[in-house]
């Protein structure tokens, strides 16, 4: 005789608990938490890109030269002397020391344009250094007297003896000219001036 259990064939889904009600919602509470999570990445993402410096490129940091400010150039003019017969006096004071002092360089840079275009600075040294001009006795500025609105005449005294030049206002400054005699020595070139003055024994 078989009892009840005898006759019903066991399974494995008789002794399997029902499904849990809270494994079933774990699944779609996962997703929901996986979501969220992603949409505040994009939010912080989206808000960094939209609050980075405006002058940098994303990445390196560098300015952009989109939105760089442009550096502008000041060009700074040039000191204004004034157009006086004081003024020109200073100028013709400071080329006498310079000449008397043997400073042939500084001597030339206070030549008008017409000098500088005569005779280049390294020239002018050589002529002066190679004649071995006198140096020493200063030259000391007696006269200054306007000859119109850009033009003095200075005259200077050295051991005794006078010399006159002209002084000239270009560019806002008083330059000195050189005289007629020497812008002619200048224009034969400095190699056959110095021949000359040697054969004429003005060259020691």
């Amino acid at each position: 005789m078989t009892t009840p259990d005898e006759q019903q064939p066991f399974t494995h889904n008789q002794l399997a608990p029902p499904p849990s009600p809270r494994r079933s919602r774990a699944l779609p509470i996962a997703i929901v938490a996986a979501a969220t999570l992603v949409a505040l990445g994009l939010a912080a993402l989206g808000y960094a890109i939209l609050n980075r410096p405006t002058g940098t490129v994303a990445g390196d940091g560098q300015p952009n030269s989109r939105n760089a400010s442009p550096i502008s150039s000041v060009s700074v003019p040039p000191s204004v002397e004034p157009r006086t017969l004081d003024a020109a006096k200073a100028l013709a004071q400071r080329e006498g020391d310079a000449y008397a002092a043997g400073d042939w360089a500084g001597a030339w840079d206070l030549f008008t344009k017409a000098g500088k275009a005569a005779i280049s600075r390294a020239d002018y040294v050589r002529l002066h250094t190679t004649c071995k001009t006198l140096t020493g006795p200063a030259m000391t500025v007696k006269l200054i007297r306007a000859e119109g609105p850009d033009k003095a005449v200075v005259v200077y005294e050295r051991l005794g003896f006078t010399f006159s030049y002209t002084l000239v206002y270009e560019d806002g400054q008083w330059r000195f000219q050189p005289d007629d005699e020497a812008m002619a020595g200048y224009a034969m070139g400095v190699d056959k001036l110095i021949a000359d003055k040697k054969a004429a024994g003005t060259c020691g």
